[in-house]
C-alpha cells in the first residue's frame, strides 16, 4: 500500500478593514436671552449654524422656531439643577447629523433676526459621539447676552437754534427675546440705566439719561447742543445687577444756521 502525502499550504489572510457607518445623531439647540426667555418667532428667531470645529465642515444650519416661553415658568419657578426649563412649544432648532466618528462641534447663534443690525453672536463648542443624541433636557442651550437697543432721532440734521432748545433722543430697549420692558415687570424699566453719551469729534460733551417714556420698551431724553458740527451719540442700556449691556450709535449734524 502506497502512502499519499497531502501538502497543506497556508496562505496569509488579509484583514478586511471595518467601514465606518454614519449613525443618525439628533441635536436640539435652544437660544435664550440673558436673564430672559427663548429667542423665537416673536423676533423671527436666531440663526443657528453647526460646524465641525476642527475641519470647518458645515453640518447643519437653520433658524430657531417656536414661542419665547411662559415668563412665569421661566422667570419665577424655582427648580433643581438639571430640571428642564423649556416646553415642547418653546423655540428651538433641531437637526439630525450623520456622524461616523466623534465630532468636536461648534454651534453659533446669531439673533434676533428681526433686527439683524442690532443682533449679537454667541459661539459654543462641545464633543458629540455618534448615536449619543444631544436632545435631553433643554438640549444645547446657548445664551445671547446684551439688550437690543434701537436709538432714534427726529432728523439727521437740525438747525443750531433747534439744537440749543434740546434734541430729543428716543430709544427702544428690550432683551434679545423681544420681551417687553416696563416698570414693575420681569424686565423692570426702572432698574435699567439707559443714557446717551455725546461726543463732538474728540470732545466729550456729556452723558444724558433717558427715562421710561410711558409705553413698553420706550425711553426718551433731551440733549442740549450748543455748537454746530457733527455729533456722535451712543445710546446704551445697562443692567447693574447682571452687567447685561446693549448699545446703538447715532450721528447728528447741527447746521451753522
Amino acid at each position: 500500500m502506497t502512502a499519499r502525502l497531502t501538502l497543506v499550504v497556508l496562505l496569509p489572510v488579509m484583514a478586511v478593514p471595518d467601514i465606518a457607518v454614519a449613525v443618525p445623531t439628533d441635536i436640539t439647540v435652544r437660544v435664550i436671552a440673558r436673564h430672559a426667555m427663548f429667542v423665537g418667532d416673536p423676533v423671527e428667531g436666531a440663526q443657528v449654524t453647526v460646524i465641525d470645529a476642527l475641519s470647518g465642515e458645515m453640518l447643519a444650519q437653520g433658524v430657531t422656531q417656536g414661542e419665547a416661553g411662559d415668563p412665569k415658568r421661566i422667570m419665577d419657578v424655582a427648580r433643581k439643577r438639571g430640571t428642564p426649563v423649556a416646553e415642547q412649544a418653546d423655540a428651538r432648532f433641531s437637526a439630525t447629523l450623520q456622524l461616523d466618528e466623534p465630532r468636536y462641534l461648534q454651534v453659533t447663534a446669531f439673533g434676533p433676526l428681526q433686527r439683524p443690525e442690532n443682533a449679537t453672536r454667541t459661539t459654543m463648542t462641545q464633543w458629540v459621539v455618534p448615536g449619543r443624541h444631544l436632545t435631553g433636557g433643554d438640549g444645547w442651550v446657548i445664551e445671547l447676552a446684551g439688550f437690543f437697543v434701537q436709538g432714534n432721532l427726529a432728523a439727521a440734521t437740525i438747525s443750531r437754534d433747534a439744537a440749543l432748545a434740546g434734541v430729543t433722543v428716543d430709544a427702544e430697549v428690550f432683551p434679545m427675546c423681544g420681551c417687553p420692558v416696563k416698570p414693575g415687570f420681569y424686565w423692570d424699566a426702572d432698574s435699567y440705566e439707559v443714557a446717551a453719551i455725546v461726543k463732538r469729534g474728540e470732545t466729550d460733551i456729556g452723558r444724558y439719561p433717558l427715562h421710561y417714556a410711558g409705553s413698553a420698551s420706550d425711553y426718551a431724553g433731551t440733549v442740549p447742543l450748543e455748537l454746530p458740527g457733527v455729533y456722535d451719540i451712543t445710546v446704551y442700556a445697562y443692567d447693574p445687577t447682571s452687567g447685561n449691556t446693549g448699545v446703538d450709535r447715532l450721528s447728528l449734524t447741527v447746521a451753522d444756521q
